[in-house]
């Protein structure tokens, strides 16, 4: 289905005369909570720091099309009811189509891939990820964002499928 919605969305670019009249590159900072659990029952919580770039532009009237690549250098610990299921830093990349609701405020999906730490077994696991988002203009060039993120990673173990929920609140500068 994403990569329908991909496709679309750049085929709906390079045919608009219009296309990507108003785009540009941004940067912004995200705080959130992240749970993560597993088939095995082990159960995390934690604060994740996301720091991230992307280019994004106005398609057409209403659709939005943007790239963003970020990077999760920490992670703090809320709670922990097994120790051997976390995640410390990650980087990743994802692709956010969307619609503008108004001038000023934007609904998306995100969908991408990440790459994750778990410090716990001393490995790096890849996952899919897939989320909405909001995003509205504070002020002249300066965004607020909230997005819920789902990640399914590769299995870490025979008996352990970790998938992680996120709920995050960012701060964009938009570079207009």
């Amino acid at each position: 289905m994403f990569k329908k919605i991909a496709v679309a969305s750049i085929i709906l670019a390079a045919s608009s005369s219009v296309a990507f009249a108003s785009a540009s590159p941004y940067v912004g900072a995200a705080l959130g909570v992240n749970t993560l659990t597993s088939t095995s029952g082990t159960n995390y919580r934690g604060v994740p720091v996301d720091v991230f770039a992307g280019y994004g532009a106005t398609i057409n009237t209403n659709l939005y099309l943007a790239g963003e690549v970020f990077v999760t250098p920490m992670t703090g610990t809320i709670s922990s009811s097994n120790n051997n299921l976390r995640t410390t830093y990650g980087f990743g990349a994802s692709i956010l189509p969307g619609i503008m609701f108004s001038d000023h405020t934007l609904g998306y999906i995100r969908a991408g891939l990440v790459r994750s730490h778990f410090s716990s077994i001393g490995e790096n696991k890849t996952g899919g990820q897939l989320g909405v988002g909001m995003q509205t203009s504070v002020a002249q060039n300066i965004d607020l964002r909230t997005e819920y993120v789902f990640t399914a990673y590769n299995k870490v173990s025979p008996a352990k499928s970790p998938k992680s929920d996120a709920f995050k609140l960012a701060l964009i500068y938009k570079f207009e």
